[in-house]
């Protein structure tokens, strides 16, 4: 059985993406999502950063769930992206750190009366310290000398040359998906990607990844 919705551990996400990514990676790494014994935090697609940051879901959960972790990308800047979730804890008096910590972030909150929330984690995809996307995680599970992987990147500079629509921001989305239509089945979105094992599942960031999930949910 999944996570319930009421569980007292959440993690929220950007997106759809998100939330399939990373059920399939710790997957991969043996979390049982269905093991009703234990206590699971329920994975929440917010539609959007805007949602995932908005003041009054943060209140929400934070009065609400005893764990909350929220995994965003850092997109163009880390800084800016941090600072933006310094203010956003600060309305609720909680302190997050000058700067993200490399393997995670990862705060214990002293018991409040006005807060449940005891333990909060964030993940700035792809790794904490560069700027990046969940698709830049995604790449570096990719095979490693997959020679695919290289031309993927040439074929999708060479169709933006030739007039396609991507944007340069988006690089990194274009090639991992051309990457994907090269496969045995064509276009499989990242989750199936990652249960059928297409892409590993033990990059350095990931490994981080699933230690910082692990203390956060598990410890």
């Amino acid at each position: 059985m999944p996570p319930p919705k009421n569980s007292p551990y959440r993690l929220m996400v950007e997106g759809p993406d998100d939330k399939h990514a990373l059920l399939g990676l710790m997957k991969r790494h043996g979390y049982d999502w269905d093991d009703a014994r234990s206590t699971r935090p329920h994975v929440e697609d917010m539609q959007g950063v805007s949602k995932l940051l908005d003041s009054a879901n943060l209140s929400t959960g934070a009065k609400s769930l005893s764990r909350m972790g929220l995994v965003l990308d850092a997109d163009l800047d880390v800084k800016p992206r941090w600072q933006q979730l310094r203010d956003c804890f600060s309305h609720l008096r909680i302190d997050l750190p000058v700067s993200p910590a490399s393997e995670g972030t990862v705060v214990d909150i002293l018991p409040r009366p006005d807060l449940k929330l005891s333990r909060l984690g964030i993940w700035l995809m792809p790794d904490n310290q560069q700027p990046g996307i969940l698709e830049d995680f995604l790449g570096n599970l990719v095979p490693a000398n997959d020679p695919c992987w290289a031309y993927a990147e040439e074929a999708t500079v060479k169709a933006r040359s030739l007039g396609g629509a991507l944007a340069q921001k988006d690089q990194i989305k274009g090639r991992i998906h051309t990457w994907l239509a090269w496969q045995t089945d064509p276009g499989l979105p990242f989750g199936t990607a990652l249960t059928a094992r297409l892409l590993g599942h033990d990059s350095p960031q990931a490994l981080a990844f699933v230690s910082w999930f692990q203390r956060l949910f598990v410890a």
